[in-house]
């Protein structure tokens, strides 16, 4: 197996390295974008691409986005990511993305993503010490309890109240960060609905909360907050249509790239419902990779360290509806500009 390596350049991005071995299939872009604050930290998404342009703009997007997903949560690391077109066995895999990594020099730090799970990062981290640890719980306990401070940290800024208790919470998804989220906010005395397959039905029955096939079947009159945690594109207009006939005065939620379309965050923010941004609000899995990458490598959400950064998001999530309020701007636009302090 022999690695043909090639930088392309692109502005505003500290490097963009290619690696292919054509007679073996292997295509691999590694894009990091911003190393200010520490090396880039990201995933590997191992997917399979139609094309090398589709690969291309799917790494530049997404290493961008945790340059400023890392800044936001104030670790010490800057925003990369890795992608390869899943086109060869994992075997092969390994030992390439491995040399990858070495020609990177300790610039990227990868983890799991699309493709890549547990298993993958346990063999690749055989091979190479540029792979975040898979010791200790998975990462969507982290997110869920994230997720839940981002939500103490609304209820502070908009009610001055730092609990759920009667709140009404509407979660869509009841995986691993959902159901853990579900059960935070039932501790705290919300009331819960999750929306998710009917083959889940039981599951939440069971952990007693109502089960909803579509979140259109809600038992609620008013939503106080909603929270995508499946897949992305949720906030569109047949969210908006059903927004007019059941009150939301939040959007929360732990699924990544939640705005369908671009104007979407505009129309809720003319009805006055208000957006939390994604990458502030589900920073807790990054963090936790983060800090087993540097302080301890089986660290769980619950130790002083990890409770601290995590907490964190509450702060963070404040002081962007606060600059939104102030400036009577869209979220995204106040998360940008703070996340952009922190790395430019």
């Amino acid at each position: 197996m022999t690695l043909i390596f090639k930088d392309l350049k692109h502005d505003n991005y500290e490097r963009v390295l290619f690696a292919q071995d054509e007679l073996i299939g292997f295509h691999s872009i590694t894009a990091i974008h911003n190393t200010k604050r520490g090396p880039a930290l990201g995933g590997c998404r191992y997917f399979a691409y139609q094309s090398h342009d589709d690969q291309l703009t799917d790494v530049l997007k997404l290493s961008k986005a945790m340059t400023y997903k890392n800044s936001l949560a104030n670790l010490d690391f800057g925003g990369g990511k890795a992608t390869v077109k899943a086109k060869i066995t994992k075997d092969n895999f390994y030992e390439l993305f491995a040399q990858v990594l070495k020609a990177l020099d300790g610039t990227y730090i990868t983890a799991g993503d699309i493709g890549m799970i547990d298993e993958d990062l346990i063999e690749l981290k055989k091979l190479s010490p540029y792979v975040c640890s898979t010791k200790g719980s998975d990462s969507g306990l982290s997110t869920a309890f994230g997720v839940f401070n981002a939500m103490i940290g609304y209820e502070e800024f908009q009610n001055q109240q730092s609990t759920l208790e009667n709140k009404k919470i509407l979660i869509k998804g009841y995986g691993k960060v959902g159901a853990r989220l579900a059960q935070f906010c039932k501790n705290s005395g919300a009331m819960v609905e999750v929306v998710d397959f009917k083959s889940k039905k039981d599951l939440i029955e069971n952990d007693g909360f109502a089960y909803l096939e579509n979140y259109q079947d809600t038992n609620f009159n008013q939503i106080d907050i909603f929270s995508p945690c499946a897949t992305g594109g949720d906030l569109n207009q047949e969210f908006l249509n059903f927004s007019e006939n059941v009150k939301v005065d939040c959007v929360l939620g732990a699924a990544n790239n939640q705005l369908a379309d671009n104007d979407i965050e505009q129309k809720l923010f003319n009805k006055g419902i208000t957006y939390c941004p994604d990458y502030c609000v589900n920073a807790g899995g990054v963090i936790i990779l983060a800090l087993r990458s540097s302080i301890k490598e089986d660290m769980e959400y619950d130790e002083p360290e990890a409770k601290k950064k995590l907490i964190g998001i509450k702060d963070q999530l404040k002081n962007i509806l606060s600059l939104s309020k102030n400036k009577n701007q869209l979220s995204t636009v106040s998360s940008n500009e703070l996340a952009e302090q922190g790395f430019q």
